[in-house]
């Protein structure tokens, strides 16, 4: 299997000022031809530690792609990085020269002298033109490899990753078959450690294809990664072990790809015919947002109560009606669902309500959280105690709620 590494080159990039999405891009491209990304590495504009950078790289991999830092200014420091890592001069083109100028007339912009510095490339590199912008790139091939140097824009990148580096690799290298493929599977309703355990012998010894978790709030990416000669055969690899994970974890998984958890809760809606509103509280409205992203119809109504005197006022309680009501919270939830479904007149209510039990932390508290769905016939009630900062007590929530109404829907 040929091995990758992307640098991409850029001191904004370690202040934060922009994100890296050129590695992950070029990641699953060459996945789609059969090289395996195995390392993403930034670097600032520097040319030692670019240096430096490219010098461990070749003793690891044979195809090392680096993005940014081949504009015109004097921060630009990666063709000159290149040039010395190879010990080659840099060598003036004048058909890259051409190409530049001819973009400049073209967008009707004036070439000042220091975009020549772009027409410069190291001795003996294949120049790569860039039709889509000022800064060519070039191919230094070795003994062992290429190192391919690209624009960090990453519209240029994209369209010469398509164009010329995905046809030079697979030249170079005589890729006609191997590929690799993947699929993601996501959860909730359980942690990543919870579910790790009930795969672990999967991730752990499994090594085609393999199988790795990634966790975000609430939510677990299972991710089947295969290598095979053909796409057909890869997708038969992914599939024996997604019908294996789905068999150990079952409801637990609500999606693939790129899912998210209220597109498939209004998939469901919208399957069933039946019609959503929504009464928060604790959730700050975070449940209906998720909702009406997703575009569907079957959600109708959204009602965000943040505080006592709204709940207090929407319910028509009376101050002392409404304390001895919060005696039993899971009581005032169901009258929230109750009253929503009687006002807004949908098949399905869900409220959440919820009461701090104590602070942790300054900012931090322990909640204890309650669930209502309402429907015609009767009440489902869930209760949880959760804890941290109120944004992350805030967005579990909401992702407790939907997934109960999930597992609702797959009742129906």
């Amino acid at each position: 299997m040929i091995k990758a590494e992307t640098i991409a080159i850029g001191s904004e990039l370690l202040l934060g000022q922009i994100v890296d999405t050129n590695s992950s891009y070029i990641g699953r491209r060459l996945a789609d031809i059969g090289i395996e990304l195995v390392r993403i590495s930034a670097i600032g504009d520097d040319r030692d530690q670019i240096k430096e950078a490219l010098r461990e790289a070749l003793l690891r991999s044979q195809v090392i792609i680096t993005t940014g830092g081949i504009g015109p200014t004097e921060d630009d420091l990666t063709r000159e990085a290149v040039a010395e890592v190879f010990e080659r001069p840099l060598v003036f083109q004048p058909k890259l020269m051409d190409q530049i100028e001819a973009l400049f007339k073209k967008r009707g912009f004036r070439m000042t002298e220091n975009n020549r510095r772009q027409a410069f490339i190291p001795e003996g590199a294949l120049p790569i033109e860039n039709p889509k912008g000022t800064a060519p790139g070039f191919i230094m091939e070795h003994s062992n490899g290429s190192v391919i140097t690209l624009p960090g824009v990453p519209s240029e990148m994209e369209y010469l990753v398509e164009n010329v580096v995905l046809p030079y690799l697979r030249s170079r290298f005589q890729l006609n078959q191997e590929v690799i493929q993947y699929k993601v599977l996501r959860a909730c309703g359980l942690g990543e450690s919870a579910i790790g355990l009930q795969i672990r012998d999967l991730m752990k010894e499994s090594k085609n294809p393999t199988v790795g978790t990634l966790a975000s709030l609430g939510d677990i990416k299972i991710r089947i990664t295969a290598k095979a000669e053909s796409s057909e055969k890869a997708t038969a690899l992914i599939e024996q072990m997604e019908r294996e994970i789905r068999s150990r974890l079952g409801i637990l998984i609500y999606g693939v790809g790129d899912e998210t958890l209220a597109q498939v809760v209004a998939k469901n809606l919208e399957r069933l015919g039946l019609t959503l509103s929504v009464v928060e509280t604790l959730t700050g409205g975070n449940i209906s947002q998720k909702m009406a992203i997703t575009g569907t119809h079957a959600f109708l109504h959204g009602l965000i109560l943040p505080s006592l005197a709204s709940q207090k006022q929407f319910l028509n309680l009376s101050g002392d009606e409404l304390n001895v009501a919060l005696k039993e919270p899971i009581k005032v939830a169901e009258r929230l669902a109750q009253k929503g479904r009687d006002q807004f007149k949908t098949d399905l209510t869900l409220a959440t309500f919820g009461r701090v039990v104590e602070e942790l932390n300054k900012g931090e508290f322990r909640m204890e959280t309650f669930y209502v769905l309402n429907d015609r016939d009767h009440f489902e009630h869930l209760q949880h105690l959760l804890g941290g900062e109120l944004g992350m007590i805030r967005e579990r929530a909401s992702i407790i709620a939907l997934d109960r109404l999930r597992k609702y829907l797959i009742k129906r």
